[in-house]
């Protein structure tokens, strides 16, 4: 077993989705300035699909990235889209109640059929899109009935598919895709700079002041501004201290992907599927063959620090023999296991799990708190958003509903690390009572 490591920061490292993406090359850095309605911060899911929806209604905006568009969470995810939000329809009721809680409830499911749409059409048939998630049970006995959609796949037949003797059960959903999601932003960019629109990467705000009824950002500490009548920040977890208010209530978790060689034709048999699959652990793992024969692995979270890529490609491997040990083992001459790609993003958390969007000053809005669930939860959002900002809805106001959530300031990270500890810790307790 060969693997390649190196300390580079997993943040920004290379990702098996920019080996795999549409070369489209739109970037343009801010050198002059400009003016605008409404200028978007933040270049992720939320922010192009907020872009995309005001351009559409025929209002004058804007988006500035600090980096390149895709290079934050939304770009670096496993590549899953299904309903739902992060937080459990049970805890969303306690949150808010079932009255809301049910809106809530409708709005995922809007984003997810609004993604749909897109990833099956013609247009965005780069994307590898693929139907069908798995979910996998390490411990339990399988419920009486599965929802509207879905089947339930017993030890048996789950064998068939995936050859380890953690999994109990699983549940198969109708209701479920994967796709490359760097392509994804890539093709939506390509719609909007077709459509005239106007996006500036590598464009960090540096300052912001107000002046009347304008907002003034400073961009790269030079003299180039924007002025703006309204700001919206879409900046994920990787916005800082200029988005104010923001970043006291959200927690940037980092969440860790790893992709291996090929697999053989020995090794694909012991992963024998093509859906998504996730186990239903509190603290489990994500997974998929990816159309080149490869294993996407998604593991672990951290709120304190970051993995180098040693350690990423380390822990993968250890996850990965712990589930499917045949893999790493019994490899023939002709075979390889390695771990080719390895990458980390930052996800923007509450503490409730609930995103935050709606004004947080006179004309400053907030659009963060995907983190995982973002692909059908972000695009509703920011056209919900859109539409308030052009005032053809109201359903803005059901977000409002959603408690503020403080992050816990430096002892949030410390927080977030032991209740992983915790879930960890519970998730072998229930494997050993099975």
């Amino acid at each position: 077993m060969n693997v390649v490591l190196n300390n580079n920061n997993s943040i920004f490292s290379k990702t098996w989705y920019e080996d795999n993406t549409n070369p489209y090359v739109f970037n343009s850095c801010l050198t002059a300035n400009q003016s605008c309605d409404v200028a978007i911060i933040g270049g992720g899911l939320a922010g192009l699909c907020l872009l995309q929806n005001l351009l559409n209604k025929g209002v004058d905006a804007l988006l500035l990235e600090a980096n390149e568009i895709g290079q934050s969470a939304s770009g670096r995810n496993g590549g899953f889209c299904t309903p739902g939000w992060a937080s459990s329809s049970e805890e969303i009721v306690k949150l808010v109640g079932s009255e809301v809680a049910d809106e809530l409830n409708q709005f995922a499911l809007d984003g997810y059929n609004w993604m749909c749409k897109r990833i099956c059409s013609e247009k965005y048939r780069s994307l590898d899109t693929k139907k069908g998630v798995l979910s996998v049970s390490c411990s339990g006995v399988p419920v009486n009935e599965c929802p509207v959609g879905s089947r339930l796949i017993g030890k048996e037949e789950l064998r068939t598919l995936l050859k380890s003797d953690r999994y109990k059960y699983g549940v198969y959903s109708e209701k479920g895709y994967q796709f490359n999601p760097l392509n994804f932003l890539k093709c939506l960019q390509k719609e909007i700079i077709d459509f005239g629109g106007r996006i500036f990467t590598n464009s960090k705000i540096s300052s912001m002041e107000h002046v009347k009824d304008l907002s003034i950002l400073k961009v790269n500490n030079s003299e180039v501004n924007i002025k703006a009548r309204r700001v919206v920040f879409a900046t994920g977890g990787y916005g800082g201290p200029e988005t104010g208010k923001i970043s006291k209530s959200i927690l940037p978790i980092q969440t860790y992907i790893a992709v291996t060689s090929p697999l053989s034709v020995r090794q694909k048999d012991i992963i024998n599927c093509d859906w998504a699959i996730y186990d239903t652990r509190r603290a489990g793992n994500y997974y998929r063959v990816l159309p080149d024969n490869r294993l996407l692995w998604g593991h672990s979270i951290t709120a304190l620090g970051t993995k180098n890529i040693d350690k990423i490609k380390k822990n993968a491997l250890k996850d990965i023999a712990s589930i499917f040990p045949q893999l790493l083992s019994g490899i023939s001459p002709k075979e390889s296991f390695q771990i080719d790609y390895a990458w980390s993003g930052n996800m923007a958390y509450a503490s409730n799990l609930m995103p935050y969007v709606g004004e947080i000053k006179p004309n400053i809005y907030s659009l963060v708190g995907f983190g995982g669930h973002g692909m059908n939860t972000a695009p509703v959002a920011a056209n919900i958003l859109g539409d308030w900002l052009t005032g053809s809805s109201e359903k803005l106001k059901i977000f409002e509903k959603i408690p503020y959530a403080w992050n816990w300031g430096m002892i949030g990270p410390i927080g977030a690390e032991m209740k992983y500890f915790c879930f960890k810790l519970m998730d072998k307790i229930s494997e050993l009572k099975s």
